[in-house]
């Protein structure tokens, strides 16, 4: 009911067109004489005829006027494999009457009084002429057409009957003398558009309608015609109020990513998959869904333009995913709509019917780009992009949109427009360094979240996918020194050199062992994490050259029982050799293992050998950093050896530049004795110690490593063995 001095609102009439009613902003105005306009084959009197049956079959009473393009019979022959057809409605509600054989026998006066004559009887609430132009075609003059259209008009609109004009009329025929009392004109018209044949419906005018002026694609199938008007349909979902803190939030699931993301993607959020063919655009998307149900028992959809449902199952299987499992019990789906088969509008509808009807928290749609690859205007591109991001953000789910982008493409996107729609842009990247593909991965873009920032390797393998983290910030080494006061002292595990360190190493320091070839460094590292197993302390050692059999029989030859401790799970050896290992990927795999073994030591043999890898002295310097700040935050002790580039004492320590990373530093050079060469020891750094500066001789022996005045007694055994006590302990030491 309208307020006191409002006009009361304007009775409508429901089409039964899908979509229709919302394009005219509620429906028919009640009354309204309006003409549907198009060529041949357009689609005019299928549109007709399944109003007129809709409204029948809500009450109304239609009477159906053909004239001489085609025959009563002909029609309802075409007319019975559609779904709104129902026999039932004939004649009680819905009635044709074929006015061909008196046009063609009697002329325009006589079949106008036939038309008025069966108006009166039938009373119809609504009324269609097909084809109106044929009177247009038979009328001796324009004023004798005006005078039969407006009789006609004046009888329809005292009895509120709605009805539709259709002829095979033109804009040119828009300034027609008749259209003067016309109220609705609706265009109807086959063409290409967007790199396809399409038919599509304009509402040209309609009176008392504040109605959509687009033109709007749509489609004829067994259940009649259906319109697709996303402008109008599909509406963003304002929700006021709410602060961006207060939006919940999503985590991948995937391995590391959710690291990247920071907070996590805020629920509603919309974010590009960039990348080029090959980069795991497909793989990323599918484990996002299906660590979601398993994980999280949430809903996800997988929208596939290219794969079928079959391959993207043989995918999940030899990635080792349950995929089968997740759709089979409800929580996945996966729609596949072959790429020759895509209309934009209407599949923007259908992926919301499909999101809306499931409950999908989760969404891929793979790809983007095919999907809107047909559209070659930006401003429509752009209108199409928005939609697909509101539909995800109606639902409060997260949307993953993978975009193929071409190789040596400049720009992140396809397009040029979607990163500017989109909540957010994840580029996927990967390069041929040697004879293998390095991947990575880098957010470039997240509505309100704090994220990381650069490139981050990725591998693919089985399982999914594996992120790595790198070191974003160089921190202040001052402001991540360990008050030394506080620090008990551990044996390095030759006792002599803890003399020289003032008592053995700080706890949780980092020692730098910068030595020539064959000087000792990995054997004293060997030596420093046996300490460890002799206390019953977990300690792991990472080669980066040496193998673990290598290692175990060089342990071996010196009498130091490797072997035993690695078998009691006292020491781990991870080998990283380099060939197979990217340097970004290292401090990821370091920290990871440390969070599950929990050791109280650590080796790395050699820091040297991740420059090799590809690291310049800048890029080294973070990483080992980054390594620095884990292990000082797990109150480990590390020992970190460095290859140095010179043989001899008069040579500089390090031309890395790593001695600041260190709160002590051994340097292990060769003398030259009378013709020979003998390696020495010198404690260069002992941060908060006082220690001896003199230099040492080393020699090799049963035992291991000894320095000059170290007795063999004083040396670890060379036979015995770590004794075999309780299982390795979950944490790094004794209590």
């Amino acid at each position: 009911m309208s307020a006191p001095g409002e006009q009361p609102p304007i009775a409508r009439v429901e089409t039964g067109i899908p979509n229709l009613d919302a394009i005219l902003h509620g429906g028919l105005p009640k009354g309204a004489i309006s003409v549907l306009a198009g060529p041949p084959g357009s689609g005019k009197t299928i549109l007709t005829q399944q109003m007129c049956f809709h409204h029948a079959a809500q009450g109304g009473r239609v009477l159906y006027f053909n004239t001489l393009s085609e025959s009563t019979a002909k029609a309802l022959l075409y007319l019975r494999p559609f779904a709104f057809f129902d026999q039932k409605l004939l004649e009680e509600r819905i009635r044709f009457v074929d006015l061909g054989l008196i046009l063609r026998t009697k002329g325009l006066e006589l079949t106008a009084n036939l038309v008025m004559e069966q108006l009166k009887l039938f009373k119809p609430s609504m009324a269609v002429i097909d084809s109106y132009k044929v009177f247009d075609d038979l009328a001796k003059s324009a004023e004798e057409l005006r005078k039969f259209t407006y009789e006609l008009t004046v009888r329809l609109m005292a009895w509120e009957c709605t009805t539709f004009l259709l002829g095979e009329y033109n804009p040119a025929h828009f300034e027609h003398p008749a259209y003067s009392a016309i109220d609705g004109i609706f265009t109807l018209e086959q063409r290409e558009r967007s790199g396809e044949q399409q038919r599509l419906l304009q509402i040209v005018k309609m009176r008392g309608t504040s109605h959509s002026r687009d033109e709007h694609p749509f489609v004829v199938t067994g259940d009649g015609v259906e319109v697709y008007a996303p402008s109008v349909t599909l509406r963003r979902h304002l929700r006021l109020g709410q602060r961006p803190e207060e939006v919940a939030r999503l985590k991948t699931g995937v391995s590391k990513l959710d690291a990247l993301l920071g907070e996590g993607i805020p629920h509603g959020s919309s974010i590009i998959l960039s990348g080029v063919a090959g980069s795991g655009k497909t793989l990323l998307g599918l484990e996002f869904l299906y660590r979601g149900a398993r994980d999280h028992d949430e809903k996800g959809i997988y929208f596939s333009f290219e794969e079928t449902e079959q391959r993207l199952r043989s995918t999940a299987r030899r990635m080792g995913w349950e995929l089968d499992r997740e759709i089979e019990r409800g929580r996945l789906r996966i729609v596949f709509i072959p790429q020759p088969d895509i209309l934009v509008d209407r599949d923007l509808l259908e992926m919301q019917r499909h999101v809306e009807s499931f409950g999908a928290r989760r969404v891929v749609v793979d790809s983007m780009s095919v999907f809107l690859h047909k559209i070659d205007d930006k401003s429509i591109m752009r209108d199409k992009v928005f939609w697909l991001a509101s539909i995800i953000q109606n639902q409060e789910a997260v949307g993953l949109f993978a975009n193929d982008v071409p190789a040596g493409a400049v720009g992140h996107t396809r397009f040029g427009v979607e990163e500017t729609v989109m909540d957010g842009l994840i580029l996927l990247s990967w390069e041929q360094e040697g004879l293998t593909r390095q991947r990575y991965v880098e957010v470039n873009k997240l509505r309100n979240t704090g994220h990381a920032t650069g490139r981050h390797s990725m591998t693919i393998g089985p399982g999914g996918l594996s992120i790595f983290p790198r070191v974003d910030e160089l921190p202040n080494f001052e402001s991540i020194a360990p008050p030394m006061a506080e620090l008990g002292r551990v044996s390095c595990g030759v006792p002599r050199l803890d003399d020289l360190l003032g008592g053995g190493l700080l706890d949780g320091s980092v020692t730098l062992v910068s030595g020539s070839p064959g000087t000792g460094k990995s054997t004293l590292g060997v030596q420093f994490v046996l300490e460890a197993a002799r206390r019953e302390e977990r300690a792991l050692y990472i080669s980066l050259e040496e193998g673990p059999h290598q290692l175990l029989r060089g342990a071996e030859s010196l009498g130091l029982p490797l072997r035993e401790a690695v078998n009691d799970g006292w020491v781990e050896i991870l080998f990283l050799p380099r060939e197979h290992l990217h340097a970004p990927r290292f401090l990821s795999m370091v920290e990871d293992r440390i969070h599950d073994r929990k050791p109280s030591r650590l080796v790395l043999d050699s820091a040297s050998d991740i420059e090799i890898l590809g690291f310049v002295s800048e890029e080294l310097r973070r990483l080992l950093y980054g390594l620095v700040l884990r292990l000082r935050s797990l109150g480990v002790t590390s020992l970190f050896t460095v290859e140095s580039r010179s043989l001899f004492l008069s040579d500089t320590l390090s031309e890395r530049g790593l001695s600041p990373l260190a709160d002590n530093i051994l340097m292990l050079r060769y003398a030259q004795e009378e013709g020979r060469l003998v390696p020495e020891l010198t404690v260069v750094k002992t941060r908060g110690s006082d220690h001896d500066r003199a230099s040492h001789r080393i020699t090799m022996a049963r035992g291991g490593l000894r320095l000059d005045g170290q007795s063999e007694s004083a040396s670890p055994p060379s036979k015995k063995p770590v004794k075999k006590r309780r299982p390795a302990p979950k944490r790094g030491r004794r209590k």
